[in-house]
C-alpha cells in the first residue's frame, strides 16, 4: 500500500504544476463545441458526431461530455488527465509485477522493480504531451484499456500449459478492453502486438519451443491487423495532395522519426519537449529515401534478433523489447493519414524500453550497487526533467514565447504565441509579430490572410490592396493549408460590418474563388462548399439570386448543411422555382444527416420539402389542367 500511495503522491506532485494548463488548436478543434450539450440528447448527439478517428472514438468523447460545464477552462480537463495517467501507473505497476513474477522473482523484488518501472515510465519527459495536451485524454483512456486488458490476459492465463479453454478466456478478456480501447483511439488495435509479445516472453522464460493456442491466436490476430493497415498505405490521390508528400517520403519520415523517438526518450533536451517539434518535416528535410532504409532495417531487427535467439536466449528479450517498441509504432502517419510526429505516440511503446532498462540493471551482479546508484540518479533526473517542463507549461506566457523561439519557423508555435500577446498586450501587438514571421521566417497562405482580416477590424481606414494581392499570391503558390479557408468567412464579416479601404465583398468572392480554383482545396468538400456560400453571398448581394441559387446548390452537393438547404428551400419558394425545390428534394434523399443537425431537425428539413413541392403544380399539370365544372354540372 506505502508503494502505491507514493506512486500516485510522486507523480501528481511532478505533473501538479502544469495547472492551470493550457488549450491547444487540436483541442479547440475537438472540443470547441461542448457548450452545445445541455442535456442528455445533446450529449448523446455530440459523442455520436465525434469525427476523431474511422471508429468516432466515443468513450474517450464521452470522458469530454461529462464535463462539458468546464468548457473552456482546462485546469479542469487537465485534472482528469492527471488522473488517469496516474491510473495508467498503477497499470503498469501491476502488469511489471506480473511479469516480475513470470521471470521468477521474489515478492520483494517484485514490488521494487515495479514501482521502479512505473515511475520511470510515468515520469518520462518525452511523453508529457500525452497528459498535458487536453485532447490526448482520448490516447490515455485507450492506453488505460489496453493496460487493463494485458493485465487480466495475465491473471487469466494461468500457466504456460494451461488448457485452451483457460487461454480461451484470457483471449476473450483481451478482446473485451481490446474493443474499449479501439473505442477510445484506434491505437486500441495494437493491444494484439503488446498480448503477442508477452506471450513469445513467457515462451522464452519456460523454455518452451513450440508455440502455444494462444501465441498462434495472437499471430493471426497481428497479421489480421496488418491485412487491415496495408490497404491504407495507399493514400487517395487528394490526400497526398493536401497533405504534400507521398508514400515513399512518408515511409522515410518514419525510420528518422523513430530513431529520434528513442534518443528523445532516453536522453531528452529541451527541444526534445517542445510541443511543435518537426512541424515541416517532410517538407523541410531532404533525402528521406535513407529514412526508408532506416526505416525497414528498424522493422527487421526485432525478427532478427528473435531468430539469433537460437544460439543464445539473451537476443530473444533484445528482440522482444524492439519488437514492443518498433511494432508499437504501426500505426503511424506512415501507414495512416496523421501528422508524421507526434511525441504521445510513444506512449505505451516507451513502456518496454522502461522494464528492459529497470529489470536489465536488477540483475547486474558485479557492481551491483553502483549500476543501481545509477539508475536511481537517472530516474531522478527524468523526474527532475519532467517537472521542470510541467512548471513552464503552467506559465501559458513563459512557455509560448521559449517555444517560438525553440521553433522559428513554426506557424502553429508562432500562432500559439500571437494568441497569447493578443491577450496580454491587444490585437495590433499580435499582428506586428505575425507579420515579422511571414516576412522572415516562413510564408503562410493562413497568416497572410489573417493578417489581411485583422488589419480590416483594426485599421480599415488604410489602404490593405498590397495585402490583397499578396493574399491571393499566397493561394496560387504556397502548399495546402486547410485552416486558411475558415478565414474568409471571418474576412467577409469584417468588410460587410464596416467598409475596409482596398477591399470589398467582390474582392473576398474573388479569394473565395481562388481557393476553389486550387486543386489541392478542391479536395476539402467542407472548404468547397464554405467558398461556395460566399459567392453566393456576393451575388446576392448584387440581386442576381439565380446565380447565388446555382452557388448555393453546388455547395449543397459538396456537403449538405442544415443551414444552406434551409435557406435555398426559403429562396426557391419564394422565387417560385419548382425544379429547384424538386433537385433540393433528391439531393437531400441521398444525403447523410450533417454534423450538429438532430435527426429530427433534418426529416422536418425534408417535410418542409415535401409541403412546399404540394402548394406548386407539376409540370404536368400547367400543361394538361384538369377540367373545372359549375356546380350542378354532371361530368361524364
Amino acid at each position: 500500500m506505502a508503494t502505491v500511495v507514493a506512486l500516485i503522491a510522486g507523480i501528481w506532485f511532478i505533473f501538479r504544476p502544469a495547472l492551470p494548463g493550457i488549450l491547444h488548436f487540436d483541442d479547440l478543434g475537438n472540443l470547441s463545441a461542448l457548450p452545445t450539450i445541455v442535456d442528455r440528447e445533446s450529449a448523446w448527439r455530440w459523442i455520436q458526431e465525434g469525427r476523431a478517428g474511422p471508429f468516432g472514438r466515443p468513450l474517450a468523447l464521452a470522458t469530454f461530455a461529462l464535463q462539458h460545464y468546464e468548457w473552456p477552462r482546462p485546469a479542469a480537463f487537465l485534472q482528469w488527465n492527471i488522473a488517469l495517467h496516474i491510473v495508467n501507473a498503477l497499470l503498469v505497476f501491476w502488469l511489471a509485477v506480473l511479469v516480475a513474477r513470470r521471470m521468477g522473482e521474489t515478492a520483494k523484488r517484485q514490488i521494487l522493480i515495479g514501482f521502479a518501472v512505473a515511475f520511470a515510465w510515468a515520469v518520462l519527459p518525452f511523453l508529457n504531451t500525452s497528459v498535458l495536451f487536453i485532447v490526448q485524454r482520448m490516447a490515455l483512456l485507450s492506453s488505460a484499456f489496453m493496460l487493463a486488458g494485458l493485465v487480466a490476459y495475465l491473471k487469466i492465463r494461468g500457466a504456460i500449459d494451461a488448457s485452451w479453454l483457460r487461454q480461451l478466456g484470457a483471449l476473450a478478456a483481451l478482446a473485451f478492453f481490446g474493443l474499449l480501447g479501439l473505442f477510445s483511439k484506434e491505437n486500441g488495435a495494437l493491444i494484439v502486438v503488446y498480448a503477442l509479445v508477452l506471450e513469445l516472453a513467457l515462451l522464452t522464460v519456460a523454455r518452451e519451443r513450440r508455440l502455444t493456442f494462444s501465441a498462434v491466436f495472437l499471430l493471426l490476430a497481428c497479421v489480421c491487423l496488418l491485412a487491415g493497415l496495408t490497404p491504407r498505405a495507399v493514400w487517395h490521390a487528394c490526400v497526398e495532395l493536401t497533405r504534400g508528400f507521398d508514400l515513399s517520403q512518408r515511409l522515410g519520415s518514419q525510420g528518422i522519426l523513430l530513431a529520434g523517438y528513442l534518443k528523445a526518450l532516453l536522453l531528452p533536451l529541451p527541444t526534445d519537449l517542445n510541443p511543435f517539434r518537426f512541424e515541416f518535416l517532410l517538407r523541410d528535410t531532404p533525402a528521406l529515401q535513407w529514412g526508408m532504409a532506416i526505416w525497414g532495417v528498424l522493422m527487421l531487427l526485432p525478427l532478427l534478433c528473435w531468430w539469433g535467439g537460437r544460439w543464445h536466449v539473451g537476443w530473444r528479450w533484445v528482440g522482444l523489447v524492439l519488437a514492443w517498441f518498433f511494432y508499437g509504432h504501426l500505426m503511424e502517419s506512415g501507414w495512416l493519414n496523421l501528422e508524421p510526429y507526434f511525441a504521445h505516440r510513444n506512449y505505451l511503446p516507451a513502456l518496454g524500453l522502461m522494464f528492459a532498462m529497470v529489470y536489465g540493471i536488477s540483475l547486474v551482479r558485479k557492481a551491483a550497487t553502483l549500476w543501481r546508484c545509477i539508475l536511481v540518479a537517472y530516474i531522478v533526473f527524468l523526474a527532475g526533467t519532467t517537472w521542470m517542463n510541467t512548471s513552464l507549461w503552467g506559465n501559458r506566457s513563459l512557455a509560448s514565447e521559449i517555444w517560438s523561439m525553440e521553433q522559428p519557423r513554426s506557424v502553429r508555435a508562432i500562432l500559439n504565441l500571437a494568441y497569447d500577446v493578443e491577450r496580454t498586450q491587444g490585437g495590433a501587438q499580435a499582428q506586428k509579430l505575425l507579420d515579422r514571421f511571414v516576412a522572415d521566417e516562413r510564408d503562410s497562405v493562413g497568416l497572410r490572410l489573417q493578417g489581411l482580416v485583422s488589419g480590416c477590424a483594426i485599421d480599415p481606414g488604410t489602404d490593405h490592396s498590397a495585402q490583397l494581392l499578396e493574399v491571393k499570391r499566397a493561394i496560387a503558390t504556397l502548399p495546402y493549408e486547410g485552416w486558411a479557408t475558415d478565414l474568409v468567412e471571418k474576412l467577409m464579416d469584417a468588410v460587410r460590418s464596416k467598409e475596409c479601404k482596398g477591399v470589398s465583398t467582390n474582392e473576398v468572392a474573388a479569394i473565395a474563388a481562388a481557393f476553389i480554383s486550387q486543386p489541392a482545396y478542391q479536395c476539402s468538400r467542407p472548404a468547397v462548399h464554405n467558398m461556395l456560400w460566399i459567392l453566393g453571398l456576393v451575388a446576392m448581394d448584387h440581386g442576381d439570386v439565380q446565380t447565388a441559387m446555382d452557388f448555393y446548390l453546388k455547395g449543397l452537393k459538396e456537403s449538405p448543411t442544415y443551414s444552406m438547404a434551409s435557406f435555398y428551400l426559403d429562396l426557391a419558394s419564394q422565387q417560385g422555382d419548382r425544379a429547384a425545390i424538386e433537385e433540393l428534394r433528391t439531393l437531400l434523399k441521398n444525403a447523410p444527416l450533417p454534423r450538429g443537425v438532430t435527426r429530427l431537425e433534418w426529416q422536418d428539413l425534408r417535410k418542409r420539402v415535401e409541403d412546399q413541392l404540394s402548394a406548386y403544380p407539376t409540370t404536368d399539370e400547367i400543361e394538361n389542367p384538369r377540367p373545372s365544372f359549375s356546380e350542378g354540372s354532371n361530368p361524364r
